[in-house]
């Protein structure tokens, strides 16, 4: 049993997470794009997986609930931010398209 689901094109948050998805998919051709999927519906899915190719766990990016803002970005680095903006550049450096240098970069 998969601990992810396929997150589409036509698959939406209802909230800013859906703007930043679809920026994403325009700047790096090819990404896939996961969503956590949790047994209990108390637990929290706003957890998403993307990846190019191969590696398909390449950034990780939690969102409030209904795809809100902060967006919590993983990848080589961390970084916070409730821009999307910010937050498409931090993924697209993450899947290896771009520049992070944005957002509260933690340790």
């Amino acid at each position: 049993m998969s601990r992810t689901r396929l997150w589409e094109q036509g698959d939406l948050t209802g909230g800013p997470a859906d703007q930043l998805f679809a920026q994403v998919r325009q700047a790096v051709p090819g990404v896939v794009i996961e969503r956590l999927a949790v047994t209990h519906p108390a637990d929290d899915d706003n957890v998403y997986f993307l990846g190019v190719g191969a590696v398909l766990d390449r950034v990780q990016l939690d969102t409030g609930p209904g795809g809100r803002p902060p967006f919590l970005i993983e990848a080589d680095c961390r970084v916070v931010t409730s821009d999307v903006t910010e937050a498409v550049a931090a993924v697209s450096a993450g899947l290896g398209s771009g520049d992070v240098g944005l957002g509260d970069e933690l340790p």
